[in-house]
């Protein structure tokens, strides 16, 4: 009997056919998982900035619910463009702040590229105005809910400030940054105590006084002093760590709004049709003191920063405020921050540093904007 075996096995065909279909539905399954990562990170990092974002309003809302203004003549609400460029640590003057090398771009005159000034944009759009390279430095005086703790938390009006900085990252409120730690561009809220249990003190809002652009001679909230965490001087120099708001946030500005003799709402700042010189409508102080009737309220300087013009300032008494944010996703801070410090070159070629850094901000950054009515206070 004869018997006969066939060896089974593939063909070279069949191999090559197994493979390339192999081939095919890993580059699909690959292109998959990478669109869905794709997706996670963005729904991530709309998540993650809205959450920061609501935390601004919502502490923001209750401040300017609770203002404080008097038309007596003294300067109860504020709003300043911050000059530019920032210089060293900047107008804040606090620890760890730096303003150095290729940082966001500053205020340059709008319609320059990469200028991170624009504050009366062709869209009319809140969403794509930029309010400069260290943003509004936002002050005024509010109620905060007393917490019967001591005389330093009486519910009874202190000055309260917001200020963008841009800062290295410290492991806790005694530790200052290090040399690697990286930057970040941080916004505060800051304020000082209504009033002190010893007497005299002039580090509380009561014995300073109601009035946020006070002489040149004695500065008060304009001085850079963040030596304890409710003193006066917190208004222009934040402590470093207590008083963080909000991380990752690469803007920040209002747009105040009054109504005229007729009754008819009209923006009070940034100053409509004057802004687009670079150097008029760039502040804002609710006080009396128009220029006609009263002198000029002119802040003093302070750090690196030289007193706004007479002109440069817009008067009146805000009845609504909106409130603008852009912030920044994690990958998006970790981008800027490598692009910043030079270990990153511009990802898009041709174009000047400050194109590039505001092409990386557009692609990994949020707007939320967020409108408050004020009913300010007698007081």
């Amino acid at each position: 009997m004869i018997s006969t075996s066939r060896n089974s096995g593939f063909t070279l065909v069949e191999l090559i056919t197994a493979m390339g279909v192999t081939a095919v539905l890993s580059a699909l399954m690959l292109g998959l998982a990478s669109q869905l990562l794709s997706i996670w990170r963005r729904e991530t990092g709309v998540l993650s900035t809205r959450a920061q974002a609501d935390l601004v309003f919502e502490q923001l809302s209750r401040d300017l619910e609770a203002l404080v203004m008097r038309r007596d003549g003294n300067v109860w609400f504020a709003a300043t463009v911050q000059p530019s460029p920032q210089i060293g640590r900047g107008d804040s003057t606090m620890s760890d702040a730096e303003w150095e090398g290729r940082v966001k771009p500053g205020n340059e005159l709008p319609g320059t590229p990469g200028s991170s000034l624009s504050l009366e944009p062709t869209s009319g759009s809140l969403a794509d105005m930029r309010f400069g390279q260290a943003g509004v430095w936002l002050r005024f005086f509010s109620i905060v809910p007393d917490t019967q703790t001591s005389m330093s938390n009486l519910s009874a009006p202190r000055a309260v400030a917001y200020q963008l900085v841009r800062r290295r990252v410290t492991a806790s409120a005694s530790a200052r940054g290090r040399a690697t730690a990286p930057f970040r561009y941080t916004l505060y809220r800051s304020s000082a105590r209504p009033m002190s249990p010893s007497w005299p003190d002039e580090n509380s809002t009561f014995a300073v006084g109601y009035d946020l652009f006070s002489a040149a001679s004695n500065p008060h909230y304009n001085r850079g002093d963040s030596s304890v965490i409710d003193h006066v001087g917190n208004i222009r120099a934040p402590r470093r760590y207590e008083q963080i708001l909000g991380n990752n946030v690469i803007d920040f500005g209002v747009r105040c709004w009054g109504r005229d003799s007729t009754g008819r709402w009209s923006p009070l700042f940034p100053a409509p049709s004057i802004s687009r010189s670079g150097t008029l409508g760039l502040g804002f102080a609710a006080t009396t003191r128009d220029g006609l009737h009263r002198e000029y309220a002119i802040p003093p300087s302070s750090g690196t920063s030289t007193p706004l013009s007479a002109e440069a300032i817009r008067y009146g008494f805000p009845e609504q405020v909106d409130i603008f944010i852009r912030i920044l996703t994690e990958e998006g801070a970790q981008k800027i921050e490598a692009f910043e410090t030079g270990r990153i070159v511009s990802p898009f070629g041709e174009g000047t540093d400050a194109e590039a850094w505001w092409r990386i901000a557009l692609q990994h950054s949020h707007v939320f904007v967020h409108t408050v009515r004020v009913q300010a206070q007698p007081f």
